[in-house]
């Protein structure tokens, strides 16, 4: 026990600049990164923002080092903010450098964002927490209600490296006019690695959440059923895919809803609960199929299903895919049962 005694990897933090929040833009040749981490001036701590140029990423990191006092520390980077353009010019390539460190955290969530990364890092002085870490809270937040999907470095890997599922990542925009408070703007879908250019805003992404069937997740739903309001939540989701014929995709979905918002006194009516679970089947059924074929148009196939085919008829499954997958008869049958009226009399 002697000899194993001692701390040969610590690393302190008087040592490093931790950074938390991380930006890259650019592609091959004109990489620019941007790295914000919390500085002491004056006896208050304030968000500090290096930029650096390189060929690429880790170039850039290099040179950013250049630029201060300690080594620069990324095991506590909480985000990574990337532009469009470096997107769609495939995304692997550029997250390779933060794979290859074992000190860099990988469970940074990714996150797209429209226009010049610097202005969101630029928004992050105006804020009283650490830069990276409200990126995090807020992709948290969004997650538990299925807008988002759980998108990090290491989930991100899986699928990039995957040829059976293509990624989607939270996209976020500055619309106010002092740009200082960014907001989603849906989730940004890919292809074959690529940023495709086509976002689901957040009332459709929350579908994809859905037929992803990710456990512990509700999600929100509000319409008007006979020019009244209704406003329900999913709580649990279960689905049973079954492949009909080669080009015929079957999605069976039972959903367990309980009802927030809705007046009418004849929910005690077992006959006026069974219209209101049709009315909800067939709404959400449309919602549903609008995602899918924005997914199809796109080449996006973000459920997994190249992944599915694989294991339960591998010898379907072949490395042209994506076309296959845009031109498959997708069918979705809903079936929902409300668990919960919400009545308080």
């Amino acid at each position: 026990m002697l000899l194993l005694a001692g701390c040969w990897d610590e690393r302190l933090y008087k040592d490093h600049t931790v950074v938390s929040l991380v930006g890259i833009e650019g592609t091959y040749g004109e990489m620019k990164s941007y790295f914000a981490y919390p500085e002491l001036q004056s006896g208050n701590s304030e968000i500090t923002i290096i930029e650096a140029n390189g060929i690429d990423v880790r170039d850039t990191r290099l040179n950013a080092d250049l630029k201060v006092e300690q080594a620069m520390d990324l095991s506590m980077m909480s985000t990574i903010l990337i532009s469009e353009t470096t997107a769609k010019d495939g995304l692997n390539k550029y997250l390779n450098v933060f794979y290859r460190d074992p000190t860099n955290s990988i469970t940074a969530f990714l996150v797209l964002v429209e226009g010049n990364v610097k202005d969101y890092m630029e928004a992050s002085k105006s804020w009283t927490t650490e830069a990276g870490e409200y990126f995090a809270r807020f992709i948290r937040s969004k997650e538990e209600v299925s807008i988002v999907p759980n998108r990090t470095i290491q989930t991100a890997a899986a699928i990039l490296y995957s040829d059976g599922m293509d990624l989607v990542l939270p996209y976020m925009v500055l619309k106010d006019k002092d740009k200082k408070r960014p907001e989603l703007g849906g989730v940004g879908l890919f292809s074959k690695g690529k940023y495709t250019g086509r976002v689901l805003k957040p009332e459709q992404s929350r579908f994809l959440g859905l037929l992803l069937q990710e456990r512990g997740r509700k999600i929100k739903y509000s319409t008007l059923y006979n020019e009244r309001p209704l406003s329900f939540t999913i709580l649990d989701v279960n689905r049973k895919w079954k492949f009909e014929s080669p080009n015929t995709m079957k999605m069976d979905y039972e959903l367990e809803v309980e009802l927030e918002e809705f007046s009418d006194v004849g929910l005690r009516d077992v006959n006026k609960i069974s219209e209101l679970e049709n009315f909800i089947n067939k709404k959400i059924t449309e919602e549903v199929n609008e995602v899918i074929e924005i997914l199809q148009d796109e080449k996006c196939d973000a459920l997994g299903l190249g992944n599915f085919l694989r294991v339960k008829n591998p010898q379907m499954f072949d490395d042209n895919w994506h076309e296959t997958f845009a031109n498959l008869e997708i069918q979705v049958d809903i079936k929902s049962e409300i668990l919960k009226t919400g009545l308080i009399h």
